[in-house]
């Protein structure tokens, strides 16, 4: 019996420790950064909770980690993050980690980083998408305008398409361009407006009043996530000269890790009308000259023919005097017309967008198009 007593216990020892072995698992996941729109989160601490047993999420946000068993729990913890506790019963785990309510404040600064805002040692302000979404505007830049302290929008026109200047604390330059440098998603984009002149077309005289648009009209603002708008070259450095004046930092929204595909739709109207005309008299109707050039209702030498008479010798011969009433030539077909009023028309603004998001722990995707027509209050 003690012979065969030490191959049992060698026997029983194999077998806790494979039992051991096979209740420990691998688990992997991905963390994103759901203040961000999802983006992958480098750097997150995961730690098997009551044990040292811990890994580090790498660039692309995902781990490796192998734990005791399908009961172990997962802490998940990021500065400036609210940690997750997950249980690990599962082979793939997709975790979305949010800003703590006292670190909102956090800014996509230059090349597209993001810093917390009382860290930074410049200034800047921020413009969420719902804003400029709210303020009507189909220009972005217009869209800024009363958003920011020391941002000043001026719009150029009230004609379809016209452009929009903007200028951070005032101009700094008597020759140059003081407008700001625009970034979106890290890639700068020309808001220059090209103004035409009687060259383009030496026939149309009309060129000299014609503005023209800039191109971040082209730009749908209910594709914008977030707008940073830093102040200064001390916060632009990283762009270099044409950041001088400051940069506006456009970043647009992307794809969620969800159940099934999101679908977001908008449309919306605008209706336009001139707010004052020029006030007219339709009282008297203008006096006009007869087939002889003499005004007939404004003449020294009255005649049987004439229905109107005056006597001095200023308005002798002019088609530039009172003539009747009005309502006196009702029956001739002759009322009041307001040439000013008639000249202009309501005008429309129709716009519509639709976009689809979604994800998955392996990819994310946002799809959007969008259609803004506007007709102006002038015809053509």
């Amino acid at each position: 019996m003690k012979q065969l007593y030490l191959p049992w216990k060698l026997i029983l020892l194999f077998l806790i420790l494979t039992v051991g072995a096979q209740a420990q698992r691998i688990v992997k996941g991905k963390v994103l950064n759901e203040s961000d729109g999802g983006s992958a989160l480098p750097g997150v601490i995961v730690l098997e909770k009551g044990t040292s047993n811990n890994t580090l999420t790498n660039m692309n946000g995902e781990f490796t980690l192998t734990v005791k068993g399908a009961e172990s729990v997962l802490v998940f913890s990021y500065v400036g993050m609210d940690p997750q506790e997950l249980k690990a019963d599962k082979d793939f785990i997709q975790v979305s980690m949010l800003l703590k309510g006292s670190l909102k404040e956090l800014v996509v600064t230059a090349l597209g980083v993001s810093h917390e805002k009382k860290a930074l040692g410049y200034a800047v302000s921020e413009v969420s998408g719902a804003d400029l979404v709210r303020s009507g505007e189909a220009n972005i830049i217009q869209g800024l305008s009363s958003k920011a302290a020391g941002v000043q929008v001026t719009g150029s026109g009230g004609t379809p398409g016209s452009s929009s200047k903007i200028n951070i604390r005032g101009n700094q330059t008597f020759t140059g361009n003081n407008q700001p440098l625009i970034v979106v998603d890290g890639v700068p984009i020309d808001n220059t407006t090209y103004t035409s002149s009687a060259a383009d077309d030496p026939y149309n005289g009309n060129l000299a009043g014609v503005n023209n648009s800039n191109r971040a009209l082209d730009i749908n603002p209910d594709d914008i996530e977030s707008v940073t708008i830093l102040k200064g070259p001390a916060a632009a450095a990283l762009y270099g000269q044409r950041a001088g004046t400051g940069a506006i930092i456009y970043t647009t929204k992307k794809g969620k890790y969800k159940k099934g595909i999101g679908v977001t739709f908008s449309s919306s109207i605008e209706l336009q009308q001139v707010n004052k005309l020029p006030e007219i008299q339709n009282t008297y109707a203008q006096g006009a000259p007869d087939e002889n050039g003499v005004s007939q209702y404004s003449t020294a030498d009255p005649g049987p023919d004439k229905m109107f008479d005056t006597d001095d010798d200023i308005s002798y011969g002019t088609s530039s005097v009172w003539g009747p009433t009005i309502a006196s030539l009702a029956d001739q077909g002759i009322t009041a017309h307001d040439n000013a009023k008639n000249f202009f028309k309501t005008g429309q603004n129709f716009n519509n967008q639709i976009a689809i998001d979604g994800g998955t722990e392996n990819t994310m995707y946002r799809f959007s198009i969008s259609n803004y027509n506007s007709k102006g209050v002038i015809r053509n």
